[in-house]
Formats: C-alpha cells, structure tokens, sequence
C-alpha cells in the first residue's frame, strides 16, 4: 500500500513539475477586423528598382518553442524516475 502511495505522490508531482514548465499558448485577440482596406497601390514606372531584396543569412529561422526547458524538464523527470526505482530496489534488498 505505501508503494502505491508513494508512486501517486510522484506521479502528482511529476504532473506539477510539468504544467509549471509549460507556458500557455498566445491567442488571438478578441478585436474583429477592421473593415477600411485600401487597395494595393501599384507603380509600373520602374518594376525592377523595387524588387524586394532576398535575405543574405542562411541561417533558418527560430520557428519552434523554448527547446531547452523541454529537454531540462524531461532530464530532470528521468533523474527522478531513476532516483525513484533505485530507492525501491534498495529498500527491497534490505
């Protein structure tokens, strides 16, 4: 039974640990749209002077979320898991 206890205990915290580590997501806000459009101007007087200009970096964009706390959060889970089982095992053996 204390077993079953204890491993409810770090499921709950595990559960904690994570949702303190996520970060809620950015919504849209509640404004509609405004309804003033202007239409695009267009100047065919010289179409290749105002091409746009393609980046020179070839770095790629950042388009993901926070990398490094997803993978600290999962490290730190493992350690405890592992902390966990040799706990048990020890306390088997003795």
């Amino acid at each position: 039974m204390n077993k079953v206890f204890a491993g409810l205990i770090v499921a709950f915290a595990a559960a904690l640990v994570a949702l303190g580590l996520s970060s809620p997501a950015q919504a849209y806000p509640d404004t509609p749209p405004t309804s003033e459009v202007s239409p695009p101007q267009v100047n065919s007087a010289a179409p290749d002077s105002q091409a746009a200009a393609a980046p020179t970096s070839s770095d790629l964009p950042s388009t993901g979320g926070p990398n490094a706390m997803l993978l600290g959060g999962g490290a730190a889970l493992v350690l405890a898991g592992g902390a966990v089982v040799v706990v048990a095992r020890r306390r088997q053996t003795s």
